[in-house]
């Protein structure tokens, strides 16, 4: 079975002539297909899943006239291999970040790369006067966020961390309802998040389900949730009040196996997954597992697990609202609902993950101190693509119109990635703790009643 030291002795940054496959780093600046001066030059760490696809596969396709992808990087050759013959490029294939950095000359750099990495691999960029674009969480910890903040003090380069929560159309137009004032000062958030117990199996077969590598979901899944709430109060958080629990994985059970290739208990466990059914998954992580030892289905009763099933959290903010948050995984319900409460009114929104309309409904209710008016429904539909149509959006601001307008503020930067992770981190504390932690102190950004433009 994989173990915690033996994941956390291989990182993507390595010495030069030291780094796994180094042939393949070989590869001279002449001989790099340079980019028009219209595109910009773009390299992309980490072939995940998302890496491969969306910011490998659907860049080219959708924003070739925008970019070039000159160079791609994965500490395991194998997956590198696949990955960037799945996105259909011949750009220049490294195992050592520095390396293609200083080799290719990249002005953008994406990190798609594990989250416990996340911080090097934005500061290395920066160095290399890149600008950085990173999936979510910023980080995973306080003191990996304080790095990313002095980084981006010092270097010159941008980062944007790709809250693509903040892009689908319902969400922007619930955004721009507060904006114009419809519900008054917003005094408290009610926000109910269930993932399915599918969804969750997921999460736990992977490098997620230690908090070593991806801070818990309180950081690696909830960011999205908290970073909206922040989005839309426009305020940072000041203290939290969490409690959480494992009840249904990791050591809960009294039978486990390797993986679920390598099991005695296919027959009996609920939660059983035959990874070689999938081609894209077993090209891209079984086949080359021997690499780097990265087991993609691994047991979910496997006893590193340490991160929780069942989520609740009181969240305070500088403008004086509160957060009541909750997130479980014990139903097969997947979605959110969610209600904000103002001085002149509530807003709601209930929607599921998998959405059989093309549509969600926001409900407001005016409070019967200014106006007489009944409830009203705001429909708004979905746009085409990923994320109730969010993640098109998000990728056209990042790759088409990086100049555009932004008068929602969508575009997230360093300050808000940490605000975001730093509920998180301060409810894993609360957690541990047994008492409410506060956002100050954690790094040297202090919470603002109003959030700094």
């Amino acid at each position: 079975m994989e173990t915690k030291n033996n994941y956390s002795r291989r990182r993507f940054l390595q010495t030069t002539g030291a780094s796994l496959g180094a042939s393949l780093m070989a590869v001279p600046f002449a001989n790099v297909v340079k980019a028009s001066p219209s595109r910009k030059r773009t390299a992309l760490v980490g072939t995940g899943v998302r890496g491969v696809s969306m910011y490998g596969r659907n860049l080219l396709r959708d924003y070739s006239d925008y970019i070039e992808l000159v160079g791609v990087c994965d500490i395991n050759p194998g997956r590198l291999d696949y990955g960037v013959e799945f996105i259909g490029t011949n750009a220049p294939k490294f195992t050592d970040l520095e390396k293609m950095l200083a080799d290719l000359r990249p002005e953008i750099l994406i990190v798609t790369s594990r989250d416990d990495v996340h911080h090097e691999h934005i500061i290395k960029g920066l160095e290399y006067g890149c600008d950085v674009i990173c999936e979510k969480p910023m980080t995973i910890d306080e003191e990996k966020a304080q790095a990313i903040i002095d980084a981006d003090r010092k270097y010159d380069g941008k980062v944007i961390i790709t809250f693509n929560y903040r892009y689908p159309p319902y969400r922007a137009k619930l955004k721009q309802m507060i904006m114009d004032g419809l519900i008054g000062d917003i005094e408290q958030v009610e926000f109910h998040w269930n993932i399915s117990h599918s969804h969750l199996m997921r999460y736990m077969q992977r490098w997620h389900g230690e908090r070593d590598f991806g801070g818990t979901l309180w950081v690696h899944k909830n960011t999205h949730h908290f970073d909206m709430i922040n989005w839309y109060l426009d305020s940072d958080p000041v203290q939290v009040h969490a409690y959480g629990s494992l009840e249904l994985f990791g050591a809960n059970n009294d039978y486990r196996g390797n993986n679920c290739r390598d099991c005695r208990y296919t027959a009996k466990c609920p939660y059983h997954w035959d990874i070689t059914q999938n081609e894209h998954l077993r090209k891209l992580y079984t086949d080359n597992e021997h690499h780097d030892g990265y087991i993609r289905d691994n047991c979910v009763f496997r006893e590193e697990i340490d991160i929780h099933d069942r989520h609740a959290a009181v969240v305070k903010y500088a403008n004086g609202a509160y957060l009541n948050y909750s997130l479980s995984a014990h139903s097969e319900y997947s979605g959110y609902w969610m209600a904000l409460n103002g001085s002149k009114g509530r807003l709601e929104v209930r929607t599921h993950s998998y959405p059989e309309r093309d549509y969600e409904e926001l409900l407001f209710t005016p409070n019967r101190r200014y106006t007489n008016e009944p409830p009203r429904l705001v429909r708004v539909h979905h746009g085409v693509g990923g994320h109730w149509g969010g993640d098109p959006i998000l990728t056209d601001q990042l790759f088409k119109n990086p100049d555009k307008p932004d008068p929602l503020g969508q575009q997230a930067g360093v300050r808000d990635g940490a605000m975001s992770i730093l509920i998180g981190i301060a409810a894993r504390k609360s957690i541990d703790a047994g008492q409410p932690v506060n956002i100050e102190g954690l790094t040297d950004l202090v919470p603002m009643a109003k959030r700094p433009k």
